[in-house]
């Protein structure tokens, strides 16, 4: 319940972010602040929560033996700055033709993004931590508090009349250091020393996770970098425009998280004790009521998407009806997708669960590439990957499921605070 009323704050406040900055920055730094709210997000939580999740479970597994979580938590903070510092050195070395294209040549915000590649790096440390002390609250408090100092420092920024665009990306960079800080004060007992860590307490299914955590959120994150990138000149706003439609199409795809933080220990809690067929009758359900109910969604947001954008936005340029369905097809069937790749981890099955969305990712590249239509290209890539995602989730799951009572022994228990640090859907 905690958890659900943080991201419930951060989520109404990051629409409220996009809703002052639509009305205060002009089309074109619109566009970049998309895009940098984009690249961190799809590299921020891409790279680190496979890290967040693998903190939470070892921590839990020392607590549970009554080992300190320090050597845990120093070992991680190692690898995820390592990851950030490559990432952050790729980004230097590329600048000319990736930051400064995407980024429309700001430096505020390139500086921004390299700032919040490290903010997020210690705020996955921090939930991680967090989580596998069962300190739920204050993991609350981190979502809400980030995504009250975004909004409520935004207005501000709008109410002395600040248009530069530099300042509000400055926001999202610094959103996740000032969420972590709060979150920590008063937490005592987090960082007990404890036997040495070793590679192995980290490392189990580190790079599965990490290959598919981060191709998972590219393929949410991409469309609005990739607008952005094959854009023209005369075509400045689009890239906003798309966001201001994603964003609004996604709603149900971020609510989703409610029902998934407790969807993979029921999984793996079934597949251990060997009750495979209330396993398959449990996911069949649900992914039934997703597939049911998104008919139902995708007819909501193609008739009242275009009218909700100019309200909350207060935007000019709105995508149609066609555009708002695509959208919406696409996370109804990434929801889908994700509940059976909840499944294949419950299953010990990351490998299986990584390609299907490295997969997916490259479905969404092919049919860009082969398209010409700037919106319709990158929504058609969105619906086929998502259906290819599915196709291969299900695919891999069936063939898992045949192995029947053998794969009971390969299955590991999962908790709370490891499925909270699996969610891939974040504000």
């Amino acid at each position: 319940m905690s958890v659900g009323v943080g991201l419930g704050i951060t989520g109404v406040a990051t629409y409220g972010f996009f809703g002052i900055t639509s009305r205060v920055l002009d089309p074109g730094d619109y566009d970049a602040i998309g895009v940098l709210w984009s690249l961190l997000f799809a590299l921020g939580n891409g790279l680190m929560q496979p890290l967040e999740q693998e903190v939470a479970r070892a921590v839990s597994d020392r607590r549970a033996t009554g080992l300190g979580a320090a050597p845990i938590v120093r070992l991680a903070a190692r690898i995820g700055l390592a990851f950030t510092g490559v990432v952050v050195l790729l980004a230097l070395a590329t600048r000319s033709w990736v930051l400064d294209e995407l980024l429309d040549g700001q430096t505020g915000l390139e500086i921004a993004f390299l700032v919040g590649l490290v903010g997020f790096c210690i705020a996955h440390l921090t939930r991680g931590t967090l989580s596998s002390h069962g300190r739920f609250r204050a993991y609350a408090v981190f979502f809400g508090v980030e995504g009250t100092f975004r909004l409520v420092l935004a207005g501000v920024l709008a109410v002395v009349g600040v248009e530069a665009v530099g300042p509000y990306g400055a926001l999202l960079a610094l959103a996740p250091y000032a969420g972590s800080a709060v979150a920590l004060v008063g937490q005592r007992h987090l960082l007990e020393d404890g036997p040495p860590a070793r590679w192995g307490e980290l490392s189990r299914n580190l790079g599965w996770l990490l290959l598919g955590s981060l191709s998972l959120s590219l393929l949410l994150q991409v469309g609005t970098p990739t607008i952005q990138a094959l854009a023209t000149p005369e075509q400045e706003g689009s890239t906003g425009a798309f966001l201001n439609a994603l964003v609004i199409a996604r709603i149900p795809l971020f609510l989703f998280q409610a029902v998934l933080a407790s969807l993979l220990p029921r999984l793996a809690h079934l597949a251990g004790e060997g009750r495979l067929v209330e396993f398959t009758t449990t996911l069949r359900r649900l992914v039934g009521v997703i597939l049911g109910l998104g008919v139902v969604i995708v007819a909501v947001a193609a008739l009242f998407g275009p009218p909700v954008i100019e309200v909350v936005f207060g935007s000019q340029e709105v995508l149609g009806r066609r555009d708002l369905a695509m959208l919406a097809t696409a996370s109804i069937v990434i929801m889908a997708a994700v509940c059976l790749d909840q499944a294949l981890i419950a299953l010990s099955a990351h490998s299986r669960m990584a390609l299907g969305w490295l997969l997916a990712l490259m479905t969404f590249a092919g049919v860009v590439a082969l398209g010409d239509d700037l919106f319709w290209r990158v929504e058609l890539g969105l619906v086929a990957a998502a259906f290819v995602g599915l196709a291969w989730m299900a695919t891999m799951l069936a063939m898992r499921l045949r192995r029947g009572t053998a794969i009971v022994e390969e299955v590991e228990e999962v908790d709370f605070p490891e499925a909270i640090a699996e969610m891939p859907i974040q504000p």
